[in-house]
């Protein structure tokens, strides 16, 4: 190396010179935000449908302790059934609520004397705040799962029926249906409808599947064997199939005249 390069040094030489750092060009950098975009969305995805799966399950555990508290205490209330001494009804009811009168040993938590012999449960639905409550004695639980219909039936020797007092008959029902019907919409429109009266929204949960259905047998109602319980229930089957095709063939008998409203229209 020369002396001018080693002690007057006015520049460096071209050798030792730093090399120039490339920057980023535009399409590098949209690819970029490209990437970042995906993947944010990804994450907002991913917790949105962490929060909706939470909310499903929030929602079946409450329908599952809302049905189950019915079941429960229909199976225990027809398990321990009896007649009332003074003659009234032990189970009387309608297609929306039920009560039946059974042998317990109260404690005096239930509003009722203490070491009572009887007490009385009942289910009740009330459209109006789409609640199914549970009552025992002089206390009554509103559930908390919506509920959109709720339907009782009676089992008797002749047939299905929507209503039943056993003081009629001097006799208990072979055994007591309840289906349910759960409500996953908001709520306020049907709320509403059914504040005015409007039973459409009724009816149609209930031609369609119950979410939840329970068969329990009366202690001490009238034996009946399987083979008619098996007639009743195919009955019930054909009576249901029924009424969709009636239902089907209407919207089918309506369709082609809506159609032909609208071509006289054009």
């Amino acid at each position: 190396m020369n002396a001018q390069c080693l002690h007057a040094r006015p520049r460096r030489c071209p050798r030792h010179a730093p090399a120039l750092r490339r920057a980023f060009s535009l399409l590098e950098a949209i690819v970029g935000v490209a990437i970042a975009t995906a993947f944010l969305g990804a994450i907002a995805l991913f917790t949105t449908n962490l929060g909706d799966s939470r909310a499903r399950l929030a929602r079946t555990s409450r329908e599952i302790d809302c049905a189950e508290a019915v079941f429960t205490a229909l199976e225990r209330a027809c398990a321990t059934a009896v007649v009332e001494a003074n003659g009234g009804a032990g189970i009387e009811g309608n297609e929306s609520s039920v009560r039946i009168v059974r042998s317990a040993v109260g404690l005096g938590s239930d509003g009722q004397p203490a070491f009572a012999e009887l007490s009385a449960t009942a289910i009740s639905f009330d459209a109006s705040t789409r609640r199914v409550s549970v009552a025992r004695g002089t206390t009554r639980d509103a559930l908390s799962a919506p509920v959109r219909a709720l339907r009782i039936r009676y089992l008797a020797e002749d047939g299905w029926q929507d209503a039943f007092d056993s003081s009629d008959g001097a006799a208990f029902p072979v055994g007591i249906e309840v289906s349910i019907w759960f409500d996953r919409s908001n709520g306020d429109a049907d709320v509403a409808s059914s504040a005015e009266g409007l039973d459409a929204p009724v009816e149609a949960a209930i031609d369609a599947p119950a979410d939840r259905t329970r068969f329990l047998r009366v202690t001490g109602g009238p034996r009946v064997d399987p083979l008619a319980l098996r007639r009743i229930e195919d009955d019930r089957g054909n009576a249901a199939r029924n009424r969709r095709q009636d239902g089907a063939a209407g919207a089918r008998d309506r369709a082609p005249a809506g159609g032909a409203r609208g071509g006289s229209g054009r």
